[in-house]
């Protein structure tokens, strides 16, 4: 018997992981969204085929992208999954159990474990730092607050409590450095803009110091110490992109004041 749940994803060119994430859902889930923003491969075909109701949508940002995929879903529990997570056995086995029977009705939410997992053991990309994520909520006590550009794409609890559920997501991430690097230049310059807009500041200072800081955040609190190195290119590439999202924030107000300057009488 399939359950009262909504998953749903965003998607955008993802042929080669969505497959195997969508497996993990085969025969127990209610409904399965698939929101994409121009996908050019076969991921139309993939999630069509997994019974998913196929979206398109034009971007404008993580938080915008999840909350429009969160208002197709017919039933109030949805889980938020990406392409590259795939629900562990014990997770599934959870979930399932859950809802088994009628959920509290003062619960907003379930954390679950977020952990890396390369699909290839052999890979050096091994160690990263786990947490846990709200990702299965009730629509009327949590929602994501759609801003345009805006990454903060987690769910936010307006009434009820959070638990944990036991089982892991296992994140597969990467693909390869050069599909890293071309995310976060999109994550970077969609930051620039929703930091821009907001009249954040960026002081010269915070400038010099954001790779480094960021750099050994990565490197040692993310234990990308452990993966030899290939954490070494992970780490740089990751703190760029903290950087990069100030450097082109401070750019576009420059660019602002020059046009506004240029439109004084």
């Amino acid at each position: 018997m399939k359950l009262p749940l909504s998953v749903y994803y965003i998607t955008q060119n993802e042929e080669l992981r969505l497959p195997e994430s969508l497996a993990k859902l085969s025969g127990w889930v209610d409904e399965i969204i698939v929101v994409d923003s121009g996908s050019t491969d076969r991921t139309q075909d993939i999630a069509e085929a997994a019974g998913a109701r196929f979206v398109h949508n034009d971007w404008q940002g993580f938080a915008c992208q999840k909350a429009f995929a969160a208002s197709l879903c017919r039933n109030d529990w949805v889980l938020d999954l990406d392409a590259d997570e795939v629900l562990s056995d014990r997770l599934v086995g959870n979930i399932q159990a859950l809802f088994s029977r009628p959920v509290a009705d003062d619960i907003a939410g379930f954390r679950m474990r977020w952990v890396l997992s390369q699909p290839d053991a052999r890979h050096p990309f091994r160690h990263d730092k786990s947490k846990w994520i709200l990702r299965l909520y009730h629509r009327k006590r949590a929602a994501i607050q759609p801003e345009q550009d805006s990454n903060d794409d987690r769910p936010r609890v307006t009434a009820g409590r959070v638990m944990n559920l036991k089982g892991d997501v296992l994140h597969r991430t990467l693909i390869s450095l050069e599909q890293m690097e071309r995310k976060y230049c999109q994550l970077s310059s969609e930051q620039a803009r929703f930091l821009a807009k907001k009249g954040r500041k960026i002081s010269s200072a915070r400038l010099f110091v954001e790779f480094p800081l960021k750099f050994l955040k990565y490197y040692f609190i993310h234990r990308q110490i452990l993966n030899g190195w290939f954490g070494l290119s992970v780490a740089i590439t990751a703190a760029n992109r903290n950087f990069m999202r100030l450097a082109k924030a401070r750019e576009l107000q420059m660019l602002a004041s020059f046009e506004g300057e240029a439109k004084e009488p």
